[in-house]
């Protein structure tokens, strides 16, 4: 058994790492804020936490009383924001002062691990079949570039502190609501998509992430680098679509291609909308170019063949589960 710390742990991934922690028999210390929703964190063996997460100094104060982890999974970030500054600030500044505060305090565990972002690479260039460990990273949008920003702190400190991080494709499942706004149209017979250029996509089930995660840090040679992770499979623009309207039961919808241009303005409106409630839309120009990228096939040679992971779920298996469980909630 270990004593695993999991930032972010009322979060979408947040979550199934709780969970998968808990199933493994770990001792599990979730951080929270005081507006999280802890639905998902009501089992009795979860120790909760506030760890400030913006300042290190407070941070080293409330972990040295609780001693060493063996595991640190730092899955805590900003995935949606109004301004380019509260991505770095989220992503790379809150990383680097959690590093720091484990060393303050002196209990610098034997595994960190970061949840980074396949984003912080950027799509398959041209002249490659798939997005692969070592590319050149280029990313798209912010979002990505401040995932980026945090594994270039990590890699720059990798003599003497523990670091691994995953870079996982994008991810859906229960509890996730990006892909939910999807799934509620098809449900109303409308599927939409963007653009007119068929998109090589991947995909991982958040069940397959947390458990992929585990492995990896049960493993003693990963250290000290990046593990893309997807289920493995290839799909395009229409597999999406597919997946969804089987796991419906539907054998049809109206199926609209919206131009690129259309989605600009979209976006743009929906920006404003959220600067003036103060409140990130899930949709802004910023993320239009990672929508649209040709190739999001990814390498993840390294995850099966060292780490040996076999994920329990592909797109069409892993999105009946995750309808059937939004249905017996009532999200559909």
């Amino acid at each position: 058994m270990a004593r695993v710390l999991i930032t972010g742990a009322s979060g979408f991934i947040g979550g199934f790492l709780v969970e998968q922690a808990l199933q493994q028999g770990h001792e599990v210390w979730a951080t929270v804020r005081k507006n999280s929703d802890r639905n998902r964190l009501a089992d009795p063996r979860i120790h909760l936490i506030s760890l400030p997460l913006d300042h290190a100094e407070k941070m080293a104060e409330v972990l040295a009383p609780l001693g060493r982890f063996d595991w640190v999974i730092h899955n805590a970030g900003v995935t949606k924001a109004i301004y380019r500054d509260a991505y770095f600030e989220g992503n790379a500044g809150n990383t680097r002062r959690l590093v720091l505060a484990l060393k303050q305090a002196q209990v610098v565990p034997d595994k960190f691990l970061f949840v980074s972002s396949l984003a912080a690479l950027g799509a398959a260039p041209d002249n490659q079949m798939r997005v692969q460990e070592g590319q050149t990273p280029k990313p798209l949008t912010p979002y990505g570039e401040s995932k980026r920003s945090a594994e270039q702190f990590l890699e720059s400190d990798s003599v003497d502190f523990p670091w691994v991080a995953v870079q996982p494709t994008a991810v859906y499942g229960p509890w996730e609501r990006d892909i939910l706004s999807f799934i509620q149209l098809v449900n109303k017979g409308l599927e939409l998509t963007i653009g007119t250029q068929v998109q090589k996509l991947s995909f991982v089930h958040a069940q397959d992430l947390a458990a992929a995660i585990f492995k990896i840090l049960e493993h003693p040679t990963a250290i000290h680098r990046k593990y893309i992770i997807s289920d493995g499979k290839d799909y395009q623009t229409a597999d999406l679509g597919n997946a969804v309207r089987m796991a419906l039961g539907r054998t049809s919808t109206l199926k609209i291609k919206i131009p690129i241009g259309i989605i600009q303005q979209i976006a743009g409106i929906a920006e404003m909308i959220g600067r003036w409630r103060n409140k990130p839309s899930p949709l802004n120009r910023e993320k239009i170019p990672e929508l649209t990228a040709k190739n999001w096939h990814c390498d993840v040679t390294p995850l099966l063949a060292e780490i040996q992971f076999q994920p329990a779920f592909d797109l069409y298996q892993g999105m009946h589960q995750t309808i059937h469980w939004y249905k017996k909630q009532g999200w559909i």
